[in-house]
């Protein structure tokens, strides 16, 4: 039995950011259609060294293969040199169970995490949209950048962070990247100064206390928040949910169970849990996107396996098309 095996520059050859775009609408296309079933994610804690791992499976139906992201998040990792969060996502045959596939997980997560907001954002945000505001300067605001500047023709980009050493970072990673990144990419001082001038409005931290007010939002502005995944984080407040018309989320399982974004303001009874939409009801055509220019908009994502599954299955179709990879003898066959 042989083990195709997968390095970080093996999958960023065969994929690129606006093909993820439209793999993540494929993977929620197959969510809304019930073609998919999502495994029940599970979490192992250490207390010595200090740390978690999270499990992510999910299964194609009818033959169409399974897989499971497995991410460790180790938090005295930054003190070693060593990267904070690491993944793997393992691919597996739908006919046999045979193990066929291992990559390294954390630039497809990149990927997928940027792509669903521009997917979202594809359906709620307006088309005109030229003014980025980004909270935040870490990974996942990195990816949030590349991917709404690939879906939208963005004309200018304003980055509010707690620490100007990693703004002025993020602006360097940025400017290298080129492509459509605009030349027009700039530090602020707060978030107000770059949300109140905003189209689009991205929080990318894992702040408990939230960094977007609602009172400093334009009309028709589109907002997500990417980073918080507990029920007290909250990177937005309520006001912000509160003048929002829309409120849509990759998972109503997950996030009304771990997003404080929406957690508190349904305990608040500012809006209830039957108007929160899934981003699969809109690609699918089952709910409305955006109805009119003045709308505010507002987007959670946690992270949905079928995402990770349906972008490792096209990272794995290109690699044995072109031949890349290690391919390992494992055994394992059992007479």
């Amino acid at each position: 039995m042989k083990l195709r095996i997968l390095s970080e520059a093996d999958v960023r050859r065969v994929i690129d950011m606006s093909t993820a775009i439209d793999l993540q609408a494929q993977a929620f296309k197959i969510l809304a259609e019930g073609r998919s079933v999502e495994g029940l994610r599970s979490f192992a804690t250490s207390d010595q060294p200090p740390g978690i791992a999270i499990f992510n499976p999910c299964f194609l139906k009818e033959g169409g293969g399974y897989g499971i992201k497995v991410v460790s998040d180790f938090y005295g990792n930054e003190k070693r040199g060593v990267p904070r969060m690491t993944s793997l996502v393992a691919l597996f045959d739908g006919e046999t169970g045979a193990p066929r596939t291992v990559m390294e997980g954390g630039h497809l997560t990149d990927l997928r995490t940027g792509a669903v907001t521009a997917l979202a954002a594809r359906h709620l945000a307006r088309h005109d949209s030229r003014v980025l505001a980004i909270i935040g300067a870490g990974r996942v605001a990195r990816n949030q950048i590349e991917a709404l500047c690939t879906e939208f023709d963005i004309e200018r980009i304003l980055v509010s962070t707690r620490t100007r050493a990693r703004g002025e970072e993020l602006l360097a990673r940025m400017a290298a990247m080129g492509g459509r990144i605009p030349a027009d990419i700039r530090l602020v001082d707060s978030p107000v100064e770059a949300v109140r001038v905003a189209d689009l409005v991205v929080a990318a931290t894992t702040s408990h206390a939230p960094v977007i007010h609602g009172a400093d939002l334009r009309l028709g502005t589109f907002v997500a928040g990417t980073g918080a995944y507990e029920a007290d984080m909250r990177e937005v407040d309520t006001t912000t949910i509160a003048r929002a018309t829309k409120w849509v989320v990759d998972s109503r399982s997950d996030c009304l169970e771990f997003a404080g974004d929406l957690v508190i303001p349904i305990n608040e009874m500012v809006i209830e849990a039957t108007q929160v939409a899934e981003i699969a009801e809109i690609v699918a055509g089952h709910r409305p996107g955006r109805e009119n220019p003045d709308e505010i908009t507002f987007f959670k994502s946690i992270g949905v396996p079928v995402q990770d599954l349906v972008t490792a299955q096209h990272i794995e179709r290109r690699a044995i098309e072109e031949g890349i990879g290690t391919l390992v003898e494992i055994g394992g066959d059992i007479g």
